[in-house]
Parts: structure tokens; C-alpha cells; sequence
């Protein structure tokens, strides 16, 4: 429905707007000379004889035909536009028709699919749950293999804790191996995890506070924890930073600096402890006022059409996920806008910081993140809202906020189950003893509240894209640290994605007081994170 104009706005946009409209749809528009202002004011004279008098006549006739074909012509235009108008009203109107439909049988697909998930659960829990209850008549091997068979790999759990047999460490806290895994320590200090069958997991040097992990997929991260407190990660996929401490009103904060396309990309973290870890949660430099976030959250009054321009443009990272992930062609909210958003960003990013070599994953009628993860992670960016505004509140009052308030410890604390988008490339275990991994973009569910002696807290693979990844429905354990980065993320992107909205770039804003006092970007950035990665490298060597 177009929307009412005042007649003076509705005058003003006939003409230059009419015409696109029209040349939108196809049409021609033909423009008939007038006569000049001149020729109308100063007619001729009129002829005094009859001969001139019958040729005026004559001249009135044939200017009164000439008329009357001009308006029969313009009636017969008019009837045409109307009928291209109609016709084009009932395409219109088919397409929907048509949208509908496949919309609601995708739908129905996708509960028709999550229906036979739930019913296979079910049933794995309960052959787990006879197994649990009838005694093995001989110990079983570890073993570090999964069934090819399956792809829902679902944990039973002991004692409500997943993967009971995963070899926890305080040496590489937050991060248990594999069964089978052992640590061995080197006359120099040096501890190197090694999994079952030798391959090296993590080597970790206390006197240099660097640790080194070789992934799964064969890359290397590396995280230096230096004596001021200062942080360096380097990675062979993904975001390298380097993070410093500073101090404002007497509370500590922490600044990291990303090196991103030649250009350096400046955040704030406030940091507190758990479990033996230092955490940081994501501090916001722009605040709205309450009622920006009030309407943020709040439904549009009939669903909003929306087009991505990476769908529609053949994007290559797009080309690559949509089978994995497909954004919705209209949104009831904002926060549904916002969801779309962080996912879009979040495998945008995973595409560009190293091209993936591996087939992309199936297309299938029902993408990997269905319309009941969709729901989930807005719930999630609903709750994540609400707690940036509570902040901003906060701010507005010259309040400074506590230690981890807001952050993911105090979050997962409150009973309810939490979505939350893969930041980062991660290695777990499954419940079948096998290494697997977890990758920006991937969706996991939390489902206990976080453990300080492990500082890890069990989780669901929600939607994973295939190959290496943790199944779907696979139960595993998460790193407190690594799903404090998780939130992190998800509210860096929900930020980044209202301030690039209409909306967002109009609103006012506030910059909290610490933002305005921070120190600058690390201009040695790329050298710092150069530097640690010739370290680790000779160290594996």
C-alpha cells in the first residue's frame, strides 16, 4: 500500500515521480507539444471577408477534430497504463501467492525434519539410558572414532556433566583433551599435550606465559599472556589482536586492537575473574537513549520487506553458505533484522579471513540454521538488547557498571538455556571421544550454568556446516573464556548492525566517559603479532 501524501506533497511528487514509477513498469511516456505562451496570448486575427470567415471555420473545425483525436488518444493511453497497472497489480499479487506458499511448505519441511530429530533424540536417550542401567560385562577401549553412519551424535549425560570421560586439565584450563590425551612436562618447564596417537594438541611455556594450540583443520593459534597483563592472539584463521590494560576512576579496562584491511579497529572489554580465568566483557563506546532501544525491540506494525545485497549480487561468500544459511525475505522486528545481521556478518568474516578449501556445504531445502534456531538466537539478541539498555541507563546516571555485569558468567547463571553465535574457530570433543570442531557461524545452545572447577559449561551443537564440525545435537564442553568471546561477539555485531541501520545512523548517541579517555590504537599491532608468531613457530619447530 502506497502511503497518503498531503496534496501539496502529492502535487509536488507528480511529474519526475510519476515518470520513473511508469518507466519502472515498462511504459512510454509520449509528451504532445503545446503552444507557446506567445501563440496563446496573442492569437490571429480574425479574417473580415466570408472566404476568410469560411477559412477560419475550416481552421476551427479541423483544430476541433485535431482535439478530439488528442483526447480519444489520451483515453486509449489511460485505458492502456490502466490495464499494464492491473496487470501488473496481478503478477504482483501471484508472486506473493506463489512466495507463500513455498514459504509455508519450507515451513512445514522444517518442522516435518525437527519433529523426526527430536523423535531420534528421544530414542537415543533412552537406549543410552538402558545401556546406563545395565552394567558392561567388559571394560570398553577409548576409542577416538564416530559412527559415519549417523550424523546426530547425541551425549548421555553422568551426573548432568557431558562427556564424563574428557581428560580435564589445570594446565590448559577450560579446554579438556580427548580420551586417551596425556601432558608431559620438559626439563625447560615446557608442557606438551599430545592426544592418543601422538599428535601434538598444546604446547604451553610458563616461562614466557606463550600457549599454542594446532587445531583440528591444521591451523595454528597462539595466545601470549604477558606480566603487565597485556594480551597478543595470533592465529592462522581468524581475527588476531593485541590487548592492553589501562585505568579509568580507578576500575581496570582493557583496549584491543585488530588489524583489519590495513586499517586498525579499536574495542573495549572490562575485565573480571572466574574459575581461575580472566574474563573480559564487551564495554560499548555508543549508547542510544531509552526509548531507541525500547522501539528497537518492539514488532513493526505489518512484516518489513527487506533485500541483502549479498544475496541478491551472487556474493562469493554467500555462494559458498547458502546452504547452510538463508536470510528471511521479510522480518516481523528489528531484532529479527539484527539476527539475520550477525549471522550474515559472522560468516562474511569466516569466508574472508581464509577462503575455505573444503567442499561448501549441501544445499538442501531446509538450511543448516532453521526457522527454530532462527527464534532462538532472537530471543537471544532480545535479551542482549535489554542488557545494553540497562547499561546505557547506567551510563546516562555516571554509573560505573561491576565487574562482569552483563558478562556471559552472570547471563548463563539465570536458569534459562542461551544461544549463541560461533566466534571463532574452536576444538571440543563429542560424546563419542572424537575431536571435532566449532566454527564462526555456528550456532550452540548453553544448557548449564558455567562450572568454576573446569571453567567450562556444557552445551548443544545447534547447527554446525559438516566435514570436521561437531554433529548436530552433539553434546560438548565449552571454554567459560571462549563463550564470554561468543558474547562478545554477538554484541560488537548487533551494535555494528544498528549503527548502519537508517535508524541508527539518525539516533542520537552518548560516548561513555572511559571511551573518551582511552588511549589510543596500538600502532605496533601487526609487529607485536609477527613477532609471536616467529616465536611459536620456532618453538614447534
Amino acid at each position: 500500500m502506497v502511503p497518503q501524501l498531503p496534496d501539496a506533497q502529492r502535487r509536488a511528487a507528480t511529474g519526475p515521480r510519476l515518470r520513473l514509477a511508469l518507466a519502472a513498469l515498462g511504459l512510454v511516456i509520449v509528451t504532445l507539444p503545446v503552444r507557446s505562451q506567445t501563440q496563446q496570448e496573442n492569437p490571429p486575427p480574425a479574417a473580415s471577408n466570408p472566404a476568410n470567415a469560411a477559412q477560419v471555420r475550416a481552421q476551427q473545425n479541423a483544430a476541433a477534430a485535431a482535439a478530439q483525436l488528442r483526447a480519444q488518444q489520451n483515453a486509449a493511453a489511460a485505458a492502456a497504463q490502466l490495464r499494464a497497472q492491473q496487470n501488473a497489480a496481478a503478477a504482483a499479487a501471484q508472486l506473493r501467492a506463489q512466495q507463500n506458499a513455498a514459504q509455508g511448505a519450507a515451513q512445514l519441511r522444517a518442522q516435518q525434519n525437527a519433529a523426526a530429530a527430536a523423535a531420534q533424540l528421544r530414542a537415543q536417550q533412552n537406549a543410552a539410558a538402558a545401556q546406563r542401567r545395565t552394567p558392561p560385562t567388559a571394560p570398553a577401549a577409548p576409542g577416538n572414532t564416530h559412527n559415519p553412519a549417523s550424523d546426530l551424535h547425541v551425549a548421555s549425560l553422568d551426573n548432568g556433566r557431558a562427556g564424563a570421560s574428557l581428560v580435564q586439565s589445570r594446565n590448559f584450563l577450560g579446554h579438556p583433551g580427548p580420551p586417551g590425551s596425556t601432558e608431559t612436562r620438559s626439563a625447560s618447564g615446557k608442557i606438551v599435550r599430545t592426544a592418543a596417537d601422538g599428535t601434538v594438541i598444546d604446547v604451553r611455556n610458563p616461562r614466557n606465559g606463550m600457549t599454542i594450540h594446532h587445531g583440528l583443520d591444521g591451523s595454528r593459534r597462539i595466545l601470549v599472556e604477558q606480566p603487565d597483563h597485556s594480551r597478543i592472539y595470533a592465529t592462522t584463521r581468524g581475527l588476531p589482536y593485541v590487548q592492553h590494560p589501562f585505568v579509568f576512576r580507578g576500575r581496570a579496562l582493557n583496549h584491543r586492537t585488530y588489524p583489519v584491511g590495513g586499517q586498525l579497529v579499536h574495542l573495549f572489554y572490562r575485565p573480571y575473574s572466574f574459575g581461575g580465568t580472566t574474563l573480559d566483557v564487551y564495554a560499548p563506546t555508543r549508547y542510544y537513549d531509552a526509548q531507541f532501544y525500547q522501539q528497537a525491540s518492539s514488532p513493526f506494525p505489518a512484516p518489513q520487506a527487506y533485500r541483502w545485497p549479498y544475496a541478491n549480487n551472487s556474493t562469493p561468500w554467500y555462494g559458498y553458505y547458502k546452504g547452510y544459511f538463508t536470510p528471511e525475505p521479510t522480518y516481523t522486528s528489528p531484532v529479527s533484522w539484527l539476527t539475520d545481521f550477525v549471522l550474515g556478518a559472522s560468516l562474511a568474516v569466516a569466508y574472508a579471513t581464509e577462503r575455505p578449501t573444503a567442499p561448501p556445504p549441501p544445499a538442501s531445502a531446509t538450511p543448516a540454521v532453521t526457522p527454530e534456531v532462527k527464534q532462538m538466537l532472537n530471543d537471544e539478541v532480545g535479551r542482549q538488547l535489554k542488557q545494553e539498555s540497562v547499561e546505557a541507563q547506567q551510563n546516562a546516571a555516571n554509573r560505573d557498571l561491576p565487574p562482569g555485569a552483563g558478562g556471559v558468567v552472570q547471563e548463563l547463571g539465570d536458569g534459562q538455556a542461551h544461544v549463541f553465535v560461533v566466534s571463532s574457530d574452536l576444538d571440543l570433543v563429542d560424546p563419542t571421544g572424537r575431536r571435532c570442531m566449532i566454527s564462526e557461524g555456528d550456532v550452540v545452545q548453553v544448557v548449564s550454568a558455567p562450572r568454576a572447577d573446569t571453567s567450562t559449561a556444557d552445551a548443544v551443537v545447534m547447527a554446525s556446516k559438516g566435514g570436521e564440525e561437531c554433529g548436530r545435537a552433539a553434546q560438548v564442553q565449552i571454554a567459560v573464556a571462549d563463550l564470554q568471546e561468543m558474547q562478545n561477539h554477538m554484541r560488537e555485531t548487533i551494535d555494528l548492525g544498528i549503527a548502519s541501520s537508517d535508524a541508527g545512523k539518525k539516533a542520537p548517541t552518548a560516548t561513555p566517559a572511559f571511551a573518551a579517555a582511552a588511549p589510543p590504537p596500538d600502532p605496533n599491532t601487526a609487529r607485536e603479532i609477527e613477532q609471536q608468531q616467529q616465536i611459536a613457530a620456532a618453538a614447534d619447530s
